[in-house]
């Protein structure tokens, strides 16, 4: 038996669609019948060289929902063949202790077993989980194509939340002039806007900020209260006029979320940020080396905080789950696409044409 899957084997030129030997569950891991695999923007930088972790030749994809057809029958597991489950990608050592409670993408021995980067990735019929106790059960009330999205784009929405909630339930404590901004209005963002809506105080003013009018027309019908149209053209003066404007009576975000993350986006919200204000950054859509500027004195007199958000750990996937699973938050829209056209779903993220999600349709499960 074989299995197919588009392979990266060229930086920059198209993928190709190789027929392989179906692999077997390695010491310790499973080999999961891929349903979907979400497309995403990672894996654009990989297929043009800019994520310098995925070497070709390697199978790209990283948003993984299957069922369970192999499984090394030596090791404990809360999972069982003919299980539909997801694949946390980020995998790590699985001996130390950071691994052991969840956190992979922090190995303490920096052993990066990442699917679609350092090894074989969801863009396949096929793929091989090195650890066993990174697959979670899907629920019966989440569909696969959605649950394929949770490892990445819903788990590191989620993450990123997570990391500015602390701040915002502080100053929502004292005032209800408190708003957030959610920078870029894709996939995550759409995600975000649910999960602000579950995880922020009641009182917490909403604005989302895009290029896209139709995307930010998206993200209000997902619950955000005001949006903001970043008109490329517009001078910056008048850009952040406008965002401080959305943010109500404050004139100013407690805390922002950018899901872009270029330089323009950088500068634009530590000008919008308000009093001990964090700016929690996610997009990697600039090139490797791009830098943005932090003007250093007014950065320590505002208190603003950084944070860098990097997907999240298991237990977060677990929540995320939940969340979609008892029906408080949906996905964005999804476009269904066969695995031979990895290549042109590729080109239509990289251009900005994809509306929420793309995924590729493998198995029937």
């Amino acid at each position: 038996m074989s299995r197919r899957s588009q392979k990266l084997v060229e930086y920059g030129k198209p993928l190709l669609l190789v027929r392989e030997q179906v692999p077997t569950a390695p010491p310790g891991g499973a080999v999961v019948q891929v349903a979907f695999a979400g497309v995403c923007h990672s894996d654009v930088h990989a297929a043009d060289g800019l994520a310098l972790q995925a070497k070709p030749p390697i199978i790209l994809g990283h948003e993984i929902s299957g069922t369970v057809r192999d499984l090394d029958p030596g090791v404990k597991s809360d999972v069982k063949v003919g299980d539909r489950v997801v694949v946390y990608s980020m995998g790590g050592c699985s001996a130390c202790s950071r691994c052991a409670e969840g956190r992979p993408i922090d190995c303490l021995n920096n052993v990066r077993n990442v699917n679609g980067a350092f090894i074989d990735g969801g863009f396949s019929d096929y793929v091989v989980c090195p650890d066993s106790k990174l697959l979670l059960k899907v629920p019966d009330s989440v569909a696969m194509d959605t649950a394929c999205l949770l490892p990445c784009s819903g788990l590191t929405a989620y993450n990123a939340v997570t990391k500015i909630v602390p701040t915002v339930a502080d100053v929502a404590r004292h005032t209800d002039n408190c708003a957030v901004i959610l920078v870029g209005a894709g996939g995550l963002g759409l995600w975000a806007v649910q999960i602000a809506k579950q995880l922020l105080p009641s009182n917490v003013r909403l604005v989302c900020a895009d290029v896209d009018v139709d995307k930010l027309a998206s993200a209000k019908d997902a619950g955000c209260d005001v949006t903001v149209h970043w008109e490329k053209g517009d001078n910056e003066r008048s850009l952040v006029a406008a965002t401080r404007k959305a943010c109500g009576a404050s004139r100013c975000a407690v805390a922002a979320i950018d899901f872009v993350n270029l330089p323009e986006t950088f500068s634009r919200v530590e000008r919008i940020l308000g009093q001990g204000g964090i700016h929690a950054m996610v997009g990697i859509m600039a090139k490797p080396g791009v830098v943005g500027t932090i003007p250093l004195t007014p950065f320590v007199l505002t208190n603003h905080t950084l944070a860098a958000v990097a997907v999240g750990r298991v237990q977060q996937l677990e929540e995320v789950m939940a969340l979609v699973a008892n029906g408080k938050i949906k996905p964005p829209p999804i476009s269904h696409h066969p695995l031979e056209s990895a290549w042109d779903v590729l080109q239509m993220l990289k251009a900005g044409k994809v509306k929420g999600r793309a995924v590729l349709k493998l198995s029937k499960l």
